[in-house]
């Protein structure tokens, strides 16, 4: 009678183990493809030879990413409906963070004051992003500044 009661315990022991071992790593998934594409994203940005749209869903900016010589024009968009990935737009179209539950882009001046919508895009010297994603009930959300060097 022991025995089963022992193993019981046991198996119970090990199986809510397996339980928040597996969404500590979902969470850590979540949480590394945010870190990922907004580092990213900020090192594109602090590369950015001029703005071209500013929006609350995204941004399009032309910058010499890849070191050849030539300008591409880059942009992250969010669709706006929750679930949706935020994409990077060049020439092919990559999710830069999958399942975004809200993305929000704001913008400021060289007096770092926060502009209004419509932006005029040759204003933006800083982009600010706060965007929030989530995976099998994790969430993990993520705001940060960038200063374009170029602009």
């Amino acid at each position: 009678m022991l025995i089963p009661m022992i193993v019981i315990a046991t198996w119970s022991v090990y199986i809510v183990g397996i339980k928040t071992s597996t969404s500590q790593i979902v969470r850590s998934g979540v949480k590394t493809e945010i870190d990922r594409a907004v580092i990213k994203m900020g090192a594109e940005l602090r590369q950015a030879v001029s703005i071209t749209s500013a929006t609350a869903a995204g941004v399009t900016f032309t910058a010499d990413t890849n070191g050849d010589g030539l300008v591409e024009t880059i942009q992250y968009l969010w669709g706006g409906v929750a679930g949706n990935p935020l994409n990077r737009i060049d020439t092919i179209t990559v999710p830069a963070i999958h399942s975004v539950t809200t993305a929000a882009f704001s913008y400021y001046n060289s007096s770092n004051a926060l502009l209004g919508f419509p932006v005029t895009a040759s204003q933006v010297k800083v982009v600010g992003i706060d965007v929030t994603a989530s995976d099998n009930n994790e969430t993990f959300r993520l705001r940060t500044n960038t200063e374009e060097r170029d602009l």
